[in-house]
């Protein structure tokens, strides 16, 4: 699979939008296909980003939201001496399916 960069005009920075508000999402409950993501969705992306820029944010986070590639960060983290970063899968994988239910 060739990985092609995606550039979002999402500001500020993707990650810690999802993980404030998707992660917060998790932490209470939301299910990402409900009506209460759908108002979290829009904080995180907006509601006018083309089709083809939500198309390819989707096969981006197919990539990002899978735990395997989280854990290479976390150990290459830790080979260079570093700390690793806190999980952020769980607010991904949110935010993809909550993507998939509403655009």
């Amino acid at each position: 699979m060739t990985s092609r960069p995606i550039s979002l005009k999402i500001r500020p920075p993707l990650r810690p939008l999802v993980l404030e508000h998707a992660g917060a999402a998790l932490a209470r409950g939301i299910a990402p296909e409900s009506t209460g993501a759908s108002v979290i969705l829009k904080r995180i992306i907006p509601d006018d980003l083309p089709t083809g820029e939500t198309a390819a944010l989707i096969t981006w986070l197919d990539m990002v939201a899978e735990p395997r590639v989280e854990r290479y960060w976390q150990l290459l983290s830790l080979l260079k001496g570093q700390k690793p970063s806190p999980p952020a899968v769980p607010a991904f994988a949110w935010l993809l399916a909550a993507l998939r239910a509403h655009r």
